[in-house]
């Protein structure tokens, strides 16, 4: 697969996108995989969804606690499928992939812009979704899905669906949604168009794939909204270079929505809250050991993105 004659690189950590460098590999061009390779990883991602759901079946729902525990291997596995199925697809489109190419690194200056802009996208979403809530009359409606979950058991089971919903859901679909397919999209549409209008025609996909995915589990009235925080994610993204800024916000997001959904107490959530970005913070710095231990990827003839 050749990149376009005039693309971006698929990390938006370059000059060129306006994000700060990367820390990590830095000399090194990121990878391009384009709208094709962005496809595939999806289709392939979803498609293992299906095998995902039997050990939920396997354990049954007969009980809360039977709910609770299916819920909580279904994320741990589709989170496990949304990084791994990409990894798996892209590395035998483009060669083996870093953390640097999926965003998956801090910027090497200025520092302080990942905790400033998450504050920011997560505020300016917050206003965004009251007004489609006002405007969709679902002002009073609140989200089923921890009840589905199997959350509304017992405190325990709140506790456990809680993290799981955290952790496990904004690591994977961060990585699968804003690390694969939003950089996939914008960066064959930069060969067509301008960088501004790649990056929203993208953004707005990206978006679009990200409310359809949660069709089944949330009301059909909150899927635009989520449409609209998928859309506020990939320009955090853009704004970045950083996924660990996506991941913090949809975690606080997914916290704030477990803690009304269950009237927890502003420390029940912030201690769920604090908890979730330990775990995180652990698997991140767990991900970058093993990456310090594995051989140097090779990359496919044309896989490298070449720089404007």
């Amino acid at each position: 697969m050749k990149p376009p004659e005039s693309t971006t690189p698929s990390s938006p950590s370059s000059a060129e996108q306006g994000a700060p460098a990367a820390t990590d590999g830095a000399a090194v061009p990121p990878k391009y995989w384009g709208w094709q390779g962005a496809a595939l990883a999806f289709v392939a991602a979803f498609g293992a969804l299906i095998f995902v759901s039997i050990p939920a079946v396997a354990i049954g729902d007969d009980t809360p606690g039977a709910t609770a525990a299916g819920s909580v291997v279904s994320s741990i596995l589709t989170c496990v499928v949304f990084v791994g199925m990409p990894v798996l697809i892209l590395s035998m489109l483009v060669g083996g992939l870093r953390r640097r190419d999926v965003g998956l690194v801090l910027p090497s200056r200025k520092l302080w812009k990942i905790p400033l802009y998450a504050a920011i996208a997560f505020v300016v979403y917050l206003l965004l979704s009251n007004g489609l809530r006002e405007l969709l009359d679902a002002g009073d409606q609140e989200d089923d899905l921890p009840k589905k979950l199997g959350a509304e058991g017992s405190a325990a089971a709140g506790i456990v669906i809680g993290i799981a919903v955290t952790v496990f859901a904004p690591i994977g679909e961060e990585f699968l949604l804003r690390g694969i397919v939003y950089p996939g999209l914008r960066d064959s549409l930069s060969g067509v168009t301008s960088k501004w209008t790649a990056i929203g025609i993208a953004a707005v996909l990206d978006g679009i794939l990200f409310g359809a995915l949660h069709i089944g589990g949330s009301k059909l009235v909150f899927v635009p909204i989520l449409a609209v925080f998928g859309m506020a994610l990939c320009l955090l993204y853009q704004a970045t270079g950083s996924l660990y800024a996506n991941i913090l916000v949809h975690a606080t997001n997914n916290t704030f929505a477990i803690g009304i959904a269950l009237d927890w107490s502003f420390l029940g959530g912030l201690a769920l809250w604090a908890f979730a970005v330990t775990c995180i913070t652990l698997i991140a710095l767990a991900a970058r050991a093993l990456e310090l231990r594995l051989p140097p990827p090779r990359p496919r003839p044309g896989a490298v993105a070449a720089h404007r």
